[in-house]
C-alpha cells in the first residue's frame, strides 16, 4: 500500500510527532511505500519529499511586518502554496491513501480538497481540539474554556489573549464549516475516549473511533522496579499543563526530589521563582538516550496537566519504564491511570490534593504499583496498532471505490 503521511511539523516536537513518525515507521517496516508532507524547517528530518514541503509560516512571529502578518493570516485560511505542492506530490508518488495528524495553520485545510479532488480516502487523527473550537486546547488564562463560537473566541481573546490571533482563527474554523472542509475526512480517529466525547458534547457532526497509538519501539520489562529516588515531569513549561501546581507541591516537600525535564514560554519565571529550591533540578531539553536514562532512575512520574489531555505520550512512555503515574483527574489521564493499582489521581490545580497523592504513593507498594504500570501498557504493541490501522485504511478505500463504482 502507498500511504502519504501528513503532518505540519517534521521533526520531534510533540506527541502528534511521535505518533507520525512512529506510525511510518511501522507501515514501512510491514513493507508500506511511504511519502511525507510537512512544512520545511531547519529542524526537519531528512527525507526525498522536503522538495515539495512549504515554506516556513510563523503565525507566532511578533517581529513581523504588517505585511507579513496579512500574508500569514491568509495561509491559515487558505494555504494556495500547500495546495499546488501536494498537488505535485500526488502526481509523483499516487498514494493509496493519505493519513492526516496535526495540519492547521501552517497547511491548512484547503490540502482536503487537493486530496478529494484526486479520489485519495482520508484518514484524520485528532490530536486537539482544533477541528471543533478555534482553541486547539479549550483553555485559556490559566481555565478550561469550552466554547466552539467564532463570536466568543474574539470577545474573550481567546487565542494568545490577542484580537488579531481570535479574529484569524475564528475566521479559519468559520469559512472550514462553511464550506465542509472536515466533510472531506473519511474517517477521522482519536487515542482517547475523553476525546472523542467531548467532541461530541461540543456538536462535532462527524463520527471518530478509537484507535490508541503505540509504544515503538515497544519497551523490555524493567529491571528494577520502584527503586527510584525522584519524581519526574517531563513536559512542556507552559500553563496548561500544571508545572506551577507541581512546583508548589514539591516546594512544600522538602524530602522529597523532583527533575524537570523541558523547556516552554514559563521556563525562565518558573526557574527564577523555584529553582533556589535544593530539592528541585530543571534539567532543560532532554530527548533520546539523556531522556531515557532519567525515567529509568526515577520513582514516579508525575502529569500535573490543567487542560484536558488526550492521551499523553509521556503517560504511556512512563508506564512503559514501569513508573507509576501521578496524574490529574482530567481528559483522557483517567482512561489509563487507575487509583491505587498503577498511580494516583489528584485534582488538577490543587497543590494540597497532589501532596496527598504524594504521600499515598510513599505509603504504599511502589514494586507492586510499578509491576502494574508496566501491565497497563501491554495493549500498546504496534503490532496491534498496525492491524487497526491497517483495517481501517482498507475500510476508507473501499468507500472511495464502492462511490466510484456508484
Amino acid at each position: 500500500m502507498r500511504i502519504l503521511l501528513i503532518n505540519k511539523y517534521h521533526y520531534p516536537k510533540g506527541g502528534a510527532e511521535r505518533a507520525y513518525f512512529d506510525t511510518a515507521s511501522i507501515l514501512a517496516e510491514n513493507g508500506h511505500k511511504i511519502a511525507f508532507f510537512s512544512m520545511a524547517h531547519p529542524n526537519n528530518l531528512p527525507t526525498p519529499w522536503q522538495k515539495y514541503f512549504v515554506r516556513q509560516v510563523d503565525y507566532l512571529d511578533e517581529k513581523q511586518s504588517f505585511l507579513s502578518k496579512i500574508q500569514a493570516a491568509g495561509r491559515i485560511l487558505w494555504n494556495v502554496e500547500a495546495a499546488r505542492k501536494l498537488e505535485q506530490l500526488i502526481i509523483e508518488f499516487s498514494p493509496d491513501v493519505a493519513h492526516l495528524h496535526n495540519t492547521y495553520h501552517q497547511l491548512s485545510p484547503s490540502i482536503l480538497w487537493v486530496l478529494k479532488r484526486h479520489r485519495i480516502p482520508i484518514v484524520m487523527t485528532l490530536h486537539d481540539y482544533k477541528a471543533v473550537s478555534p482553541n486547539y486546547s479549550l483553555f485559556v488564562r490559566g481555565k478550561i474554556w469550552e466554547h466552539t463560537s467564532g463570536w466568543k473566541t474574539i470577545i474573550d481573546r481567546a487565542i494568545k489573549d490577542s484580537l488579531v490571533k481570535s479574529v484569524v482563527c475564528a475566521l479559519e474554523l468559520w469559512l472550514h464549516k462553511l464550506i465542509g472542509s472536515y466533510r472531506l475526512v473519511n474517517q477521522f480517529i482519536a487515542p482517547s475516549k475523553f476525546l472523542i466525547q467531548k467532541y461530541q458534547a461540543l456538536g462535532f457532526p462527524f463520527p471518530i473511533k478509537q484507535v490508541v497509538q503505540p509504544l515503538s519501539p515497544f519497551p523490555q520489562p524493567p529491571v528494577q522496579l520502584g527503586q527510584g529516588n525522584y519524581y519526574l515531569f517531563a513536559g512542556r513549561l507552559s500553563p496548561e499543563k500544571g508545572a506551577e501546581t507541581l512546583l508548589k507541591a514539591f516546594a512544600g516537600l522538602p524530602n522529597l526530589k523532583l527533575m524537570v525535564a523541558g523547556t516552554g514560554p514559563e521556563e525562565v519565571r518558573l526557574k527564577e521563582q523555584y529553582g533556589h529550591f535544593p530539592n528541585i533540578t530543571f534539567l532543560g531539553h532532554l530527548a533520546g538516550e539523556p531522556l531515557a536514562a532519567v525515567f529509568r532512575e526515577a520513582r514516579a512520574f508525575v502529569i500535573p496537566s490543567e487542560w484536558y489531555e488526550n492521551m499523553p505520550y509521556s503517560m504511556l512512555e512512563a508506564f512503559g519504564y514501569g513508573l507509576p503515574v501521578i496524574g490529574s483527574r482530567l481528559g483522557g489521564i483517567t482512561e489509563r491511570v487507575t487509583d491505587g493499582t498503577n498511580g494516583f489521581l489528584f485534582e488538577a490545580g490543587s497543590v494540597e490534593s497532589l501532596q496527598a497523592a504524594i504521600h499515598r504513593l510513599e505509603q504504599s507498594d511502589r514494586a507492586a504499583l510499578s509491576q502494574s504500570a508496566w501491565e497497563s501498557i501491554q495493549d500498546l504493541h504496534g503490532r496491534v496498532y498496525y492491524h487497526n490501522l491497517l483495517a481501517m485504511y482498507r475500510s476508507v478505500i473501499d468507500q472511495i471505490d464502492t462511490h466510484r463504482k456508484n
